[in-house]
């Protein structure tokens, strides 16, 4: 989400998650069947990203390019990202964050990553009647976002599952903390549970037909409501995410992230209403095609 329109809707997005599954090199001897995610990205790339935000039943979508360079130091790549142009939005595509080009490492850590002058949050930035000290501030704010949003989904297609061992058929379950509550004011971090899965013999793409790919996919609960006792304040949150990625590069080919929210709330003759809300975004990504030059067309 925007990060300057964030808090607008903060009091659906209740839910953070921190978690992490075990690596390879602590579980020995290695299953029958087990599969171990190695990053192993091309030094060239080329790709489609195409971005869809879901917000309750509503959908926006964004198109990005990828392309590999060089990094500024030795052994680093940079993932440049350009937006696609001359394509309209809707206001709801507008309200995602936008993807960002990063820097990173061989061993696929995450390095830093650039922002881009003509993004939409600095563009709404440029128009606000700030003085100097002042949007510098808020500039050094959406620098911070946009970098931990950067760093979270550089994390989320690769940098959690480095040498990371799954089985198919086998429940992998972390304890993890998440933040649960009515709204942005008035919530917990409470304990949870993540359980997470892998299906192997997935198409990578549409037209793959080696399927090649696994599937990883997370789901995320807390351990009990919140405010379980009140039936006028209990509140309960699922979060759920899928990769398909190439096992052997971790290359992914599909992030999906859902949120789920319920929300109880009691009305003056003392039935109880509950409140449901979904978000959630998709990415799918398609390499070895690059953006065709505006003003040209492209022959079928």
């Amino acid at each position: 989400m925007n990060s300057l329109l964030r808090s607008s809707l903060s009091a659906a997005l209740l839910t953070g998650v921190c978690a992490c599954v075990t690596s390879s090199t602590s579980r020995k001897p290695v299953p029958e069947g087990a599969v171990v995610l190695r990053f192993a990205w091309p030094e060239q790339l080329s790709a489609r990203v195409t971005h869809t935000l879901l917000l309750s039943g509503s959908q926006g979508q964004r198109t990005y390019w990828w392309s590999m360079l060089p990094g500024p130091e030795e052994g680093q790549r940079r993932l440049l990202v350009r937006e696609e142009a001359g394509t309209s939005q809707s206001v709801l595509s507008t309200m995602a964050d936008p993807e960002s080009s990063i820097i990173f490492d061989a061993q696929g850590d995450f390095v830093s990553y650039e922002a881009h002058e003509d993004s939409d949050s600095m563009g709404l930035l440029n128009a606000l009647p700030l003085s100097a000290e002042q949007a510098a501030e808020v500039r050094e704010r959406m620098d911070a976002a946009r970098e931990d949003v950067a760093r979270e989904r550089w994390m989320q297609r690769v940098g959690r599952w480095r040498d990371v061992m799954l089985v198919p058929g086998e429940t992998v379950r972390t304890r993890t903390r998440m933040w649960v509550g009515q709204n942005a004011f008035e919530r917990e971090e409470m304990e949870a549970e993540e359980r997470t899965t892998i299906e192997t013999g997935v198409a990578c793409s549409l037209d793959d037909t080696e399927k090649h790919c696994v599937r990883v996919r997370t789901v995320t609960e807390p351990l009990q409501p919140y405010r379980a006792s009140d039936p006028c304040a209990r509140a309960r949150a699922t979060k759920r995410f899928e990769l398909v990625t190439d096992p052997r590069t971790l290359l992914p080919y599909l992030t999906r992230s859902l949120s789920e929210y319920q929300m109880d709330w009691c009305r003056d003759d003392g039935t109880v209403h509950t409140r449901e809300m979904q978000q959630g975004e998709e990415f799918i990504f398609t390499y070895g095609v690059e953006p065709v030059p505006q003003g040209t067309y492209s022959r079928r």
